[in-house]
């Protein structure tokens, strides 16, 4: 089982405020802890931030216009996106991440407008919370704490590199619950590589719904966005491909990937008779050198 870290170095934000020290144990029990002795601030809503100059952008990009085919339907996840207030020291999160690391800044706002969309086509405007925009927004918070030569790596991860990134679910929700509290975007920055008990780290109980939407956002936004050890991005059609051959192989959450099927339809009529393709049809990349992370064995890494 791989369901815990003992820091190796001092977890700090991104302005040096300390969140732990080296030699604190990161579990899923201590992040639960940091969670309810939380005393979150002010927030602010990401319509009166810099995050929102740069959705305009996002919403149109090639890879969302199957799912985000309307005026209307960007109208209304731009709403809801706008609509997630963050307090202070995660807005500078963000401004730190576009600032340093534009990819992972410009990965946060995909998956918050991807997820954003599947909530919206699944249960309506009613039930599509803001509060689930902010998870799928600082979900990979915690890669701010891997090395950046391990998160531009162009090769296959292994050994001491493929467990900085194993451990970064763990990193992220602590972070999180230390700033936020009893909040989404813990368990879905915990439990958004899952995969269906196939992924990292070990969880006692699935996670929720929604998490696993946003988990199923992310990849969609990481495939059909250029990476390092990829030489092109995959075509939207090619993304959705591999994400239905994912969940009928049970590494993914099947009703999610229904979702982003779905959506491109409108997001109209029921989903029960929806069934997924066998063949694969869109474009995927010549070279993908991309590793699928392994859960380490059981140890304080």
């Amino acid at each position: 089982m791989f369901d815990r870290v003992k820091l190796r170095r001092d977890l700090t934000d991104c302005g040096g405020r300390l969140l732990a020290r080296a030699g604190t144990v990161v579990s899923v029990e201590s992040i639960a802890e940091a969670a309810a002795q939380a005393r979150p601030g002010s927030a602010t809503p990401v319509a009166d931030t810099f995050i929102a100059d740069d959705i305009g952008e996002i919403l149109r990009e090639p890879a969302h216009r199957h799912l985000l085919r309307t005026e209307e339907v960007m109208s209304k996840v731009r709403e809801v996106v706008e609509s997630a207030t963050l307090p202070q020291p995660l807005v500078e999160e963000m401004a730190a991440a576009k600032l340093l690391d534009p990819v992972r800044y410009r990965h946060a706002l995909c998956s918050a407008v991807v997820t954003t969309r599947l909530i919206l086509a699944a249960a309506g405007t009613a039930r599509a919370s803001p509060q689930i925009a902010v998870a799928a927004l600082l979900h990979d918070i915690g890669m701010r704490h891997v090395p950046a030569r391990v998160v531009g790596a162009a090769d296959s991860l292994h050994g001491e590199d493929a467990v900085e990134i194993a451990q970064h679910p763990l990193l992220g929700a602590f972070q999180l619950a230390r700033q936020l509290g009893d909040h989404p975007a813990v368990e879905a920055a915990l439990a958004h590589h899952w995969r269906d008990g196939q992924g990292y780290p070990d969880l006692a109980e699935r996670p929720s719904p929604t998490t696993e939407v946003v988990a199923v956002a992310s990849a969609y936004s990481a495939l059909t966005h250029g990476r390092a050890y990829r030489s092109e991005p995959f075509e939207s059609r090619g993304a959705a491909d591999l994400l239905v051959a994912e969940a009928a192989s049970g590494h993914a959450d099947p009703f999610a990937v229904k979702l982003l099927v779905h959506a491109p339809r409108g997001g109209n009529g029921p989903m029960n008779g929806l069934r997924f393709a066998r063949a694969r049809q869109g474009m995927s990349p010549e070279v993908n050198r991309h590793t699928r992370i392994a859960p380490p064995a059981r140890r304080m890494v």
